[in-house]
Order: C-alpha cells, then sequence, then structure tokens
C-alpha cells in the first residue's frame, strides 16, 4: 500500500509540474539594480552565473529619456558591463571584453537585450551586440538603431524561437558610434517556459511506472 500511495503522490507531482510548466517564462533582468550575479531558476532547479575578463558592473542609473515597454526589464540601471567604473561591454583596438552566462544545466533562451548600443550622428557607424550559444559562431547579432546623444536609450532586443543553451558569450563589434570605443550594455536574457511535452513525458512516465506496479501486486496476489 506505502508503494501506491508512493506512486500516486509522485504523479500527482509531475502532473501539477506539467500544468505549471506553461507558466514558467522568465527574464533574467540585468538592468535591476538588485541582480547580482548568480541567482536561480525554476524554483532553484537551475542556477546560473555571470562571468567576465573583467570586473563586472551595472552601477550606471538608467539614463535614458524613455523607456522600452514589452520586456519585462525594470531599467533601473544601464545593464552589466566590464570595469570598475564603465556599465559597458568595450571593445577597442587593445581588447575586447566579454560577458559570459553560464547556466548549471540546458535551458531554452527566446529573448536577448542590450542597452547603449548607439548609431552615430552622421549615421556613418553604427554599435552592434552580439550573442554567441556553447562555444559557437555568433548567433545573433543586435544593430543599434538609436542615435547617439539624442537622450535614447540605445536599447535593442532580439526574440526568437527557444534554443537550447548552456553558455552565452555577449561581447560587441568594433564598429561605434564615434564617441570612444565600441560598446554596449547587457540588459537581459529571456528564459523559455520548460516545454509541455516533456513536462507531459514524465506524467506518461509515472502513469507507466503506476500500471507496472499494479501489475506485480496482481501476481502476487
Amino acid at each position: 500500500m506505502l508503494g501506491m500511495k508512493w506512486c500516486a503522490g509522485a504523479i500527482a507531482g509531475l502532473a501539477l509540474a506539467a500544468g505549471a510548466s506553461v507558466a514558467n517564462a522568465y527574464v533574467i533582468d540585468f538592468t535591476d539594480s538588485s541582480t547580482g550575479t548568480s541567482g536561480t531558476l525554476f524554483q532553484g532547479t537551475v542556477s546560473w552565473t555571470l562571468t567576465s575578463n573583467g570586473i563586472l558592473n551595472n552601477s550606471q542609473s538608467f539614463d535614458g529619456t524613455s523607456t522600452p515597454s514589452g520586456t519585462g526589464l525594470s531599467f533601473e540601471t544601464d545593464g552589466y558591463g566590464v570595469g570598475a567604473h564603465d556599465d559597458e561591454i568595450t571593445t577597442s583596438p587593445m581588447r575586447q571584453e566579454w560577458i559570459e552566462l553560464t547556466f548549471s544545466a540546458p535551458v531554452l533562451i527566446d529573448a536577448i537585450y542590450f542597452l547603449d548600443l548607439f548609431v552615430s550622428p552622421d549615421r556613418s557607424s553604427v554599435e552592434v551586440g552580439q550573442a554567441s550559444i556553447n562555444g559557437g559562431n555568433p548567433l545573433l547579432t543586435l544593430t543599434a538603431t538609436d542615435v547617439a546623444r539624442t537622450g535614447a536609450p540605445g536599447f535593442v532586443g532580439a526574440t526568437f524561437a527557444p534554443i537550447y543553451a548552456t553558455v552565452i558569450r555577449f561581447t560587441v563589434l568594433s564598429s561605434n558610434d564615434s564617441f570612444g570605443y565600441a560598446d554596449g550594455a547587457l540588459a537581459g536574457v529571456g528564459i523559455a517556459p520548460i516545454p509541455v511535452p516533456a513536462a507531459g513525458a514524465l506524467l506518461l512516465g509515472g502513469l507507466g511506472g503506476l500500471a507496472a506496479l499494479r501489475r506485480r501486486r496482481r501476481k502476487a496476489n
């Protein structure tokens, strides 16, 4: 009887997980002043860590005159950059800075957001953010649309069909906005919900286990 109760309880838990999986969409908000360099997702089952080839910094207050909508970002700060006194990922002739986001297990990502990417005032050059997944070639390029020195936030976002990722590296190409070096800040990453079919497979597996247990009990009797 204990085995039956345990199995039934496990299946009930899986059913709850399947029902809740649709609501697990999340944004890691690097513009939130309280967001540090590590955290967890999905009720603590997956952890994430932010690293770089310098000092991570998200202390610069958001300085745009308008706030983009529909992203789930708080825009309290300008996001994460590299450097003790810098809030941006910078590329210069001497060095290319990078930030990596590493997950303890593969997760589905469906959005990436940058801030402080600008077009030069004469429109001759633009800043471009990049994201590479799992050590591969750049998967996404996010090209600036806001003109520098206009008060715009330099926000660029991309949403896409969910992709499994364990490590994401963020960099900025060498083209700039004619002010200093090419740079931009990491604002956020969208995390897709756990696929319902996967949760359903777990539920079916649990039902199969219950059926097998019942068959064994019948034979024993």
